[in-house]
């Protein structure tokens, strides 16, 4: 099994990078956010890649979405949902 050493902590400009990068999210405008950028986000924990099943009717399968998780919620200053 393989370990992973823990992630440095982020800087300023890394930070404000990520609370910015959130903000796309929460619009919506995630296309527009390079992987590079996106991974930060996923290795910190601040996200999360849903596929939520959609269960019959015209629109039956999966449709893939990037999501807050309660870390990231925190890391933007909000409580997380119970």
């Amino acid at each position: 099994m393989r370990s992973f050493s823990k992630l440095p902590a982020m800087t300023g400009g890394a930070v404000q990078r990520a609370q910015e990068d959130m903000a796309l999210i929460a619009r919506g405008e995630e296309l527009d956010l390079p992987w590079r950028r996106l991974r930060v986000l996923i290795d910190h924990g601040l996200v999360e890649i849903t596929t939520p099943v959609i269960l019959g009717g015209p629109l039956a399968g999966s449709r893939t979405s990037i999501a807050w998780t309660d870390e990231g919620t925190q890391f933007m200053g909000q409580e997380p949902s119970l």
